[in-house]
């Protein structure tokens, strides 16, 4: 075979390298575009992510210097969206801020209802601070005011989303005297006890 065979030979192996390399590469990319986009498009569509489990979070701080109970309710927005609406009938909606006003007086409510706190045997009654939405969660603020100095035990109830999940979880941590003490209430648990002594 002559050279210029060869040659031409070489010269068709670089051009379909070059094509199958080129067809590969646009295929790996139009794969890795798909995969980002499947993976955005859903988060910017919908505000809220759906979860297949479902807790909330209760945080008791006692800050000794203030003689406050600094309480923090944490819980996700779609389900709590769901159990407003379904306890009052109505539309809820945690995200918009045309509605911040209307919701902090259905959220405060469902609070006062859903979560007391006693301490060293005696009901505290909580103050609503407001509440505020992030990511994926509604945080909820509550203060008590004049907290004793001594803190010996606390017990917390709540039933926060018990109306809407019997698969509900609701884990409380409470921080006295240096201390944090940990609970996890399952559906239909309502009660933790802890003890600081």
């Amino acid at each position: 075979m002559s050279a210029k065979y060869f040659q031409r030979f070489e010269q068709a192996m670089k051009i379909i390298q070059s094509f199958v390399i080129g067809k590969y590469f646009m295929q790996t990319v139009i794969t890795l575009v798909g995969w980002l986009l499947w993976g955005i498009l859903p988060a910017i569509n919908q505000p809220s992510v759906n979860h297949p489990f479902h807790v909330g979070v209760v945080e008791v701080n006692h800050n000794t210097a203030a003689a406050t109970l600094e309480v923090q309710c944490k819980l996700f927005t779609d389900d709590f969206e769901a159990a407003l609406s379904k306890v009052y009938k109505r539309k809820a909606d945690l995200i918009a801020p045309a509605f911040h006003a209307s919701m902090d007086t259905l959220v405060q409510h469902y609070l006062k209802t859903h979560l007391s706190i006693q301490v060293n045997g005696k009901l505290v009654l909580a103050n609503y601070l407001g509440f505020e939405q992030e990511r994926e969660a509604v945080y909820v603020y509550l203060e008590i005011e004049r907290a004793p100095t001594l803190i010996e035990r606390a017990a917390v109830e709540t039933s926060l989303l018990y109306d809407l999940y019997d698969d509900q979880v609701n884990l409380i941590h409470f921080s006295a005297r240096n201390t944090r003490k940990s609970a996890k209430l399952d559906y239909p648990a309502k009660v933790a006890q802890l003890d600081f002594q």
